[in-house]
């Protein structure tokens, strides 16, 4: 018998699960760790990113010292060639060692060619040391320009790998933060909790969308074989088989459409062609443009592969775009390249005869001070005597282009031989005639492959600056070139006389001769001799 009501038990519901609470803590759990296992796969592939940019660094380097080498043995084995040649008979491109010195065949500034004989010689010796020391020169160039080629191909994989590991770091940087959204949703209630993780997980899919764009980006490889045959071709070209240069660039991009070294030289290989004493004389004869849209295209492609950062293919289209008389175009792509690389002065040549041509003529010597400029703590050599034949050779397809320039290329020309003529003769000019004394040229004429004439001076005070600078018109009526080799500087004084009889080895041979006179830096007279009838 109980004296009073028994208290009444409540038996206690145990505690709930915080998930069967809110159903959504287990989806954040997984959503959490699937994050954390995919950063750690990001983290993989941007080590293996790494590695393959440092591999392939590793390797950059090995094939630049290999480059290094071969262009340093080539050039010494080239340079040795050149100077067996023996003794030129005309127009010397240095100080002569004594007054009405003979000139020196390592002395005239002529572009080199690697074939070293003329091709009489070479058709005589076959089989001979000489032949043969050629073909290990042609071997050299090879080695050379394979090398070169590899090392650029590799350079451009290495970049890549390198970009490929940062984008994988920022992506890997974005997770995180998607990674603190997601993880923050546990720890807080409600419509909070919904917002930080949704936030998370949108930006996870994002970062997800771009790893795998990344990852299937492709790397960049030039295939070894294309290589190999952009390197013959490189090899052809510097023995004038143009034909077969572009058929080794045809061979090479069938291999690798993509291989932008090889649509440049292809580029370069047809503008040859169309004018095969271009690499000798500066001579443009295809002057109905028959190479210039293939060659442009080419350019174009390449400068497409390479985004518009290629220096050399810039400079190439400005130069293709001149002599199809696009001047204004010209003159763009010539400030493009100048932007990559202000410190050449072939491009601020172009760009100066560009602008002269657009009738800009203090902009057009602007350019041309900035060229003599990158000279000026320079000593004479071939490549400053190729500098200024190639803008003689450019000024005077200014005056034949647009022939109400005439008198602007004349004054250019004139300021031109005055510097070169004081740079390589080492002394200060009056750009004044001397007050007695005279120089002439007589019997200038182009006959049976040789350029002759007499130049003879009487009464020339002591420490006269003598220039002359003979000119080939390839074509009847056509522009005139002035070749690397055909220029002569001395300080002659009293009487004398040089006489001049030069083999001249042309494709198209000269229709007409042209030598210009100037004493002390100004002009002194002008001759023209016949040639031949055009072979072009």
């Amino acid at each position: 018998m109980t004296t009073g009501s028994e208290p009444a038990t409540t038996e206690l519901e145990p505690d709930e699960p915080h998930e069967s609470r809110d159903p959504l803590t287990r989806v954040i759990a997984i959503s959490l760790a699937s994050v954390v296992v995919f950063g750690a796969a990001l983290a993989t592939l941007q080590t293996d990113a790494s590695v393959h940019e440092s591999t392939t660094a590793r390797e950059t380097t090995r094939v630049a010292v290999r480059a290094l080498r071969a262009n340093v043995t080539e050039s010494a084995v080239v340079g040795t060639e050149s100077e067996l040649q023996g003794e030129k008979a005309f127009l010397a491109y240095r100080r002569p060692l004594t007054e009405g010195s003979p000139s020196l065949t390592d002395a005239v500034g002529v572009p080199r060619d690697r074939r070293g004989l003329s091709r009489q010689l070479r058709a005589a010796t076959e089989g001979l040391p000489i032949a043969r020391a050629q073909e290990a020169i042609d071997r050299l160039s090879f080695e050379t320009e394979r090398a070169t080629l590899k090392q650029k191909a590799l350079a451009t994989t290495r970049i890549t790998w390198n970009t490929r590991s940062t984008q994988y770091t920022t992506v890997i940087a974005v997770l995180a933060a998607a990674l603190f959204l997601v993880g923050f949703g546990l720890v807080v209630e409600g419509r909070l909790r919904v917002y930080s993780y949704g936030l998370g997980m949108a930006i996870a899919v994002v970062v997800a969308l771009l790893a795998v764009r990344l990852y299937f980006l492709p790397i960049p490889s030039t295939p070894d074989e294309a290589i190999a045959a952009a390197a013959r071709a490189h090899v052809r070209e510097a023995n004038r088989d143009y034909e077969g240069a572009i058929a080794q660039y045809d061979r090479s991009l069938a291999i690798d459409d993509e291989f932008a070294a090889a649509y440049r030289g292809r580029a370069i290989a047809r503008l040859l062609a169309a004018n095969p004493d271009y690499s000798e004389t500066r001579a443009v004869t295809d002057l109905e443009g028959r190479a210039s849209e293939a060659a442009l295209r080419d350019t174009e492609r390449a400068l497409e592969l390479e985004k518009r950062r290629d220096f050399i293919a810039l400079a190439l289209l400005a130069l293709q775009a001149f002599y199809a008389e696009d001047y204004a175009r010209s003159l763009e792509g010539a400030v493009a390249a100048i932007e990559l690389n202000p410190e050449d002065p072939d491009v601020r040549l172009l760009k100066s005869a560009a602008e002269t041509a657009l009738g800009r003529p203090a902009a057009a010597r602007s350019s041309l001070q900035g060229a003599i400029d990158l000279l000026r703590d320079t000593d004479p050599s071939q490549r400053n005597r190729l500098l200024a034949s190639t803008y003689l050779s450019y000024l005077e397809w200014v005056a034949w282009s647009v022939p109400e320039r005439a008198t602007e290329v004349r004054t250019l020309e004139d300021e031109v031989v005055a510097v070169e003529t004081a740079f390589t003769l080492d002394r200060q000019l009056s750009r004044t005639l001397p007050a007695g004394g005279k120089v002439e040229v007589l019997d200038l004429r182009y006959d049976r492959g040789r350029l002759n004439a007499r130049m003879p001076w009487r009464g020339l005070p002591k420490g006269t600056t003598l220039s002359a600078l003979a000119y080939e018109r390839p074509l009847a009526n056509g522009p005139w070139a002035q070749p690397t080799d055909l220029a002569l500087f001395l300080s002659p004084s009293g009487d004398g006389e040089r006489r001049i009889s030069v083999p001249l080895e042309r494709t198209c041979k000269p229709t007409e001769v042209r030598v210009d006179l100037y004493l002390n830096g100004a002009p002194a007279g002008s001759e023209t001799g016949p040639g031949v009838p055009a072979t072009c």
